[in-house]
């Protein structure tokens, strides 16, 4: 038998989770793992996008295979409900009277239209703490404006930096950086929250930007512009005082590893290291502007010294002379990585259609209160006679009555 979790002091927590596909599911994920009792609100009128997508087995779409929806909605309930009929929004409303948190990641207008905003849930339970977190945050000339966690990169000014400084193109970040960013600042706001509500009684709701959680990012762009008008260009593995920085071929050129010098005692170091020690004499080179300024040229011998090693031999040659070095891991490389298992990066969790899976573990590791994942995540709708029945007292004709019109759908 699996070890019993640990009592964090969070199971007293029950948390409304209103939220979908990624950003929308990190609170309660988070939540969820340290022991909070997550209610994930959903419909078959129209799927959480986490639930779609390609199926792992077979080649018929199945709500119930993918594995982003797996890991970000581990150890939650499914209740699917029609929010939009007024029975649907009485059984939100009676379960926000008995819950601490409510988190939602919709357009602002869609919980008002539905009138279950802020300001009836406070009506339901004036000690409720809600969250919202979409796009743009809840108040602004565009805080309609709809799109995933890359679009989030491409408002604050992420993008305009990501790309090959000699090339003409804009790559930007082909990763949502804003749904994980937003998820934790959103776990940060709740428990502050949380906190001055046990103080005072008082519940309270929080507008949360993915725009300017992303923005967080962008410290040092941003400070350059207000000290000095000057705005960040793309500068793709270079750095603007440190030569050599990069991430250079190794394995012929099937994988990379990332190197970086700093002081002049890695720069004579590194030189050793890959067999070029005649660099150690060249004056110039004994500067950071030096080997910036011959940077294209370094770049070249070092990868010609790392083409023909691995990874791991690259990075441990270079580490034991104390130079910055470490492999650039792919997916395969990722899971397969031997630090990474060590500490439980990754946690087969049993699930009802996949079989055995791994799902992404607990970064934070506790001395006390460690959290822990408590449960896969839940089939559509597989919680509704509990969450009903047991939490909500409606009995089992009224169950079948709500069934019957769509209400639980």
């Amino acid at each position: 038998m699996p070890p019993m979790p640990v009592i964090t002091g969070f199971e007293r927590i029950r948390v409304l989770d209103m939220g979908w596909v990624w950003a929308g599911a990190v609170a309660g994920q988070v939540l969820a793992d340290m022991g909070a009792e997550v209610i994930k609100v959903e419909t078959r009128k129209r799927l959480d996008p986490a639930r779609q997508g390609r199926p792992i087995v077979g080649d018929v779409p199945d709500p119930e295979q993918n594995p982003l929806f797996h890991n970000v909605n581990r150890g939650k309930k499914s209740l699917t409900l029609d929010i939009t009929t007024e029975e649907g929004r009485g059984l939100v409303l009676r379960l926000a009277a008995i819950s601490d948190i409510v988190v939602e990641n919709m357009s602002p207008h869609a919980l008002a239209k539905a009138r279950l905003d802020y300001s009836h849930m406070r009506q339901a339970n004036p000690q409720i703490v809600m969250l919202s977190y979409p796009v743009m945050g809840q108040t602004g000339p565009f805080n309609e404006l709809r799109g995933y966690g890359n679009a989030a990169g491409a408002l604050v000014g992420l993008d305009s930096i990501g790309a090959d400084p000699d090339g003409d193109e804009l790559c930007g970040f082909n990763h949502v950086l804003g749904d994980p960013a937003a998820g934790q600042f959103a776990v940060v706001a709740l428990l502050a929250a949380l906190r001055h509500r046990n103080k005072t009684g008082q519940g309270q709701y929080v507008d949360l930007s993915m725009v300017e959680s992303v923005g967080t990012m962008m410290g040092e762009a941003t400070m350059a512009f207000e000290m000095n008008g000057a705005s960040a260009e793309p500068r793709g593995n270079q750095h603007p005082f440190l030569a050599p920085h990069g991430l250079y071929p190794c394995d012929g050129d099937d994988k990379w590893v990332a190197i970086a010098v700093e002081t002049l005692e890695e720069w004579h170091a590194l030189c050793e290291v890959i067999g070029c020690t005649e660099l150690k004499d060249d004056l110039v080179l004994s500067t950071y502007g030096g080997r910036v300024e011959k940077r294209a040229e370094l770049d070249a011998k070092i990868g010609d010294w790392t083409r023909g090693r691995s990874q791991y031999e690259v990075t441990e040659a270079l580490q034991e002379r104390g130079v910055a070095a470490t492999p650039c891991l792919d997916q395969q490389g990722r899971f397969l990585d031997p630090h990474l298992h060590a500490r439980e990066c990754y946690v087969d969790t049993d699930h009802p259609i996949l079989g055995s899976e791994p799902l992404y573990g607990i970064p934070h590791k506790l001395s006390v209160t460690q959290g822990s994942i408590r449960g896969r995540a839940p089939l559509l709708g597989e919680h509704n006679e509990e969450v009903l029945g047991d939490l909500l007292g409606v009995n089992v004709q009224r169950q079948e009555e709500l069934v019957e019109t769509k209400v639980v759908f």
